[in-house]
């Protein structure tokens, strides 16, 4: 406050019970110590009713003294005997002239008073104006001049702490969860914390009150209705209480429809400026909100005229925000005021988009407020229903609802049976989806692609990009060549419709098929930009995928902590805001963690095997997925310890489904098992028939390779798997790909030392994957990580990716071709840009960043 007054004026604007007569008296009783201050209170009330009352209250102030006689004749000549008062005042110190309540003497020539003596102020004076709105003053100009200090009601809210401080002062403690809760409530509002603990005073269950506490309570009620609402004109009153029900958000034009008047705008404006628990929400001043204890009370006198007063006043705004274009609000409006048609006409333009950015709880409001019977009268709100049960999880309930739908669809003519027929069908795809029927999904295509070729209008539009997207999961999971284009083209309507929840699951999606397919590079980038973007009303179940290729990227580079991060995030998003995953996302998230299982964690792999088989039982995946499950049950019977007469029978059992056996993923699964069941040549043969093949990506070279590199060891064939090690090195170095070196052990671990032995220009790649090995873990979770404040040069890297080995630095200096002081000045320098100690520290920092291979620090020194 001392700060505030050094100003010539400090101007304290907040609603009533604010707090603001309570922080002047406080204020100057210790500005008081530890001599008198020289200072004047003048207060006003509501019976000041003209200018002698005004001069009245100023010569009660400087105690008569000083201000002597009849009142002045006019406003000019009463503030030019004030400022005599205070020229006279002995001493030189500043002159606080603390003037309180002045809204109750606006019609008593007060902000006259004010406004000269303002002109012909002492120097030393220092005026204090305490208001529950904006006087008539030249405020702009002082704000201009730096004259003005201001302190709003947001300056006077109280924080959690002085909450419970004033409370204390009640004998009141609350727990911390309460105490938040009850100054969230109160929003820090002076008068209801303090009647608040009043009434929780002696309570035997405090946060029971706390919880209970709202505009509605007694004293609450009584003193907004005194200081606030009897003080408003009547149509003030009246636009009030119309606009309860949407007091967190309420316009100018949105008052009007309310109220089927106008005007409102000004109104709105104008409690602003009175601080009459109005506060606008953008700074253009076109939407506000009221206090949230003023709200419940005006919800609570609007109820108090009956369900029929608040049904209507639903009513009229939900056609109002139809008007304006705002779905959301228009059916949840709709739903409250029972104007089912109006919420049937808003769904069938726009379920989509609304299921689609999270908006379950608007749709279930019109669901469920309609009896079965209404329902089958209502076929779009029927397929509404049919969806949320799909995102419930259960099929059967949609399925039925979708017979029903589509039963009502032969009372329907023109562009809403049309209308109809391309939802029942966009949803019968994603039903077969969800449940994994793919022949079912394949009988709607052709309608599915029939609504690909509507209209721009913006609904068709939203359905053309549900459909692409739709598409291209179904084309993906079989492993066609179109699914991304698909969902490339799902993206770019989605954006050109304004919906950015499909254009984020479409950006998700291909990310996940790009890491299956073992582009990871274009996975992270597609899962990054979904990922950075998300937050736009997108629903979280949508870009799980997103989640998962990051998983699947990160574990390729052997960073298992990163991926297992991943891996649970994915989890929680797609089972957020209660969504039941369906089987391919649950197949989805099992592959990956298939990959992500340490080699010795037998009774791990045991585990994910059952899981496996209980997910598969029944039900066969369509041929891209079916190859990928394949390949788990592989790898997961490899890790397991199964014997050599399993682990054969299940590549003549992969082999026999010749769909997907030729797939890279699963030959080199295949591959494993039979070096595992001792079958050296075939493994090699098989691997080798993938290295040789077309179109590989580079994650299946690589473990093709090193596959075939540990069975031509197995057979003794030195020669040739040391030099199909070292293309599988020549392939991971420049994407860092190391888990399909490592899943190549132990067979491989002989031509990985005879290449340290003799030569190779990748040893420090080679001791990653050995420490991956040892470890099956990393050190970089991808946490809250500090990044790097000056980016490490080429050859700084190159140095920094010898560390983890047991080279010395003048080995190092041997594998790079320089000297020996040449990477001693190199490691100078990466210990500075990395804040390290030393080599182990280094090490650990830059595996944190993901500057090198994840694993476990095998104690390299401080060399």
């Amino acid at each position: 406050m001392d700060d505030a007054v050094d100003r010539p004026v400090t101007l304290v604007a907040a609603p009533p019970g604010a707090g603001k007569t309570m922080l002047l008296s406080a204020w100057l009783d210790a500005r008081a110590h530890p001599g008198p201050a020289a200072a004047a209170w003048v207060a006003f009330d509501r019976s000041c009713a003209d200018l002698g009352d005004v001069w009245a209250r100023f010569v009660a102030a400087f105690g008569g003294g000083a201000l002597r006689g009849a009142a002045p004749a006019t406003p000019e000549r009463l503030a030019e005997r004030v400022a005599a008062a205070v020229e006279a005042r002995p001493g030189r110190a500043p002159f606080v002239l603390v003037v309180d309540d002045l809204q109750d003497a606006e019609g008593a020539a007060a902000p006259a008073v004010l406004a000269t003596l303002l002109r012909v102020r002492p120097q030393r004076l220092r005026l204090v104006l305490s208001t529950r709105n904006d006087p008539d003053l030249p405020l702009h100009r002082l704000r201009v001049a730096g004259e003005l200090s201001e302190l709003r009601g947001s300056d006077l809210a109280f924080t959690a702490p002085e909450a419970a401080q004033l409370l204390a002062g009640h004998d009141v403690q609350l727990a911390e969860d309460d105490l938040g809760q009850l100054v969230a409530r109160t929003e820090g509002w002076a008068a209801g914390l303090r009647l608040a603990a009043l009434s929780l005073a002696g309570h035997p269950d405090p946060g029971a009150l706390v919880a209970d506490f709202a505009g509605d309570d007694r004293a609450v009620v009584a003193f907004l209705i005194e200081e606030v609402l009897s003080r408003q004109p009547a149509p003030v009153r009246e636009l009030l209480l119309r606009t309860a029900i949407v007091a967190e958000h309420v316009s100018g034009p949105l008052a009007d429809a309310l109220t089927a008047g106008h005007g409102a705008q000004d109104m709105l404006e104008a409690l602003v400026r009175a601080n009459a628990f109005v506060v606008p929400l953008d700074r253009h001043g076109h939407w506000f909100r009221y206090h949230a204890l003023f709200a419940e009370l005006l919800r609570s006198q609007l109820a108090a005229l009956g369900p029929e007063a608040v049904a209507e006043q639903h009513r009229r705004a939900a056609a109002w925000f139809s008007e304006q274009g705002n779905p959301a609000e228009a059916v949840r409006h709709a739903a409250l005021g029972r104007d089912w048609d109006l919420a049937e006409r808003v769904l069938a333009e726009h379920w989509i988009e609304l299921r689609l950015d999270g908006a379950g709880a608007t749709l279930d409001a019109v669901v469920t407020g309609l009896s079965e019977d209404a329902l089958e009268r209502r076929p779009h709100v029927t397929l509404v229903a049919a969806a949320r049960s799909l995102d419930e999880g259960d099929g059967e309930r949609a399925a039925a609802l979708m017979r029903t739908a589509a039963g009502a669809r032969e009372h329907l003519t023109g562009p809403r049976r049309a209308l109809l027929t391309r939802d029942l069908s966009l949803l019968r795809l994603e039903r077969a989806r969800r449940k994994g029927d793919f022949d079912a999904g394949h009988r709607e295509r052709a309608v599915a692609a029939a609504a690909i070729t509507r209209d721009d209008a913006h609904r068709d539009r939203v359905a053309r990009a549900l459909a692409h997207l739709e598409l291209g999961r179904l084309q993906a999971a079989e492993g066609e060549a179109g699914a991304e284009g698909e969902l490339r083209r799902a993206g770019e309507l989605a954006r050109q419709a304004g919906t950015p929840a499909v254009e984020s699951a479409a950006g998700a999606e291909r990310a996940w098929l790009c890491a299956r397919e073992g582009r990871l590079r274009q996975a992270t980038l597609a899962a990054d930009a979904v990922l950075a973007d998300q937050g736009e009303g997108c629903a979280e179940p949508l870009v799980a995928p997103a989640h998962l290729a990051r998983a699947l990227a990160a574990a390729e580079s052997g960073n298992t902590l990163l991926a297992d991060a991943e891996l649970e995030r994915a989890g929680r998003a797609s089972a957020a805001g209660g969504a039941v995953p369906d089987r391919l996302t649950e197949l989805s998230l099992l592959l990956v963690r298939s990959r992500l299982l340490a080699g010795a964690d037998r009774d791990g792999a045991a585990a994910a095997l059952t899981v496996l088989a209980e997910l598969l039982d029944g039900w066969t995946p369509p041929e891209a997925m079916r190859a990928q499950a394949r390949a788990a049950r592989a790898r997961l019977l490899t890790r397991s310890g199964a014997d050599a007469a399993a682990l054969r029978a299940d590549v003549a059992a992969a082999d026999a489904d010749a769909d997907v056996a030729h797939q890279p993923v699963l030959a080199i699964a295949l591959a494993r098992c039979e070096l595992a069941a001792g079958q050296p040549g075939a493994a090699l043969e098989r691997a080798s028939a993938v290295v040789d093949g077309t179109d590989v990506a580079g994650c299946d070279a690589v473990a093709a390779l090193a596959v075939a590199a540990a069975a031509a060891e197995v057979q003794h064939e030195r020669r040739t798997a040391a030099e199909l090690a070292e293309r599988a090195l020549d392939l991971a170095e420049p994407d860092g790909l190391r888990l399909g070196l490592a899943e190549a052990t132990p067979a491989i671990e002989p031509v990985f030392q005879h290449l340290l032995r003799f030569g190779t220009s990748h040893r420090s790649l080679i001791g990653e994957v050995q420490e991956l090995v040892a470890s099956g873990t990393s050190a970089s979770a991808g946490g809250d990580v500090e990044p790097l404040r000056e980016e490490l040069s080429e050859r700084e890297l190159a140095v920094l990716r010898y560390l983890p080995t047991m080279l010395t630095a003048g080995e190092i200096a041997g594998e790079l071709f320089v000297t020996v002081n040449t990477v001693k000045s190199h490691l100078k320098s990466i210990y500075r840009k990395l804040d390290a100690g030393g080599r182990r520290d280094a090490v650990r920092r830059a595996r944190e960043l993901g500057l090198v291979a994840p694993g476990r620090l095998g104690d390299p020194g401080d060399r």
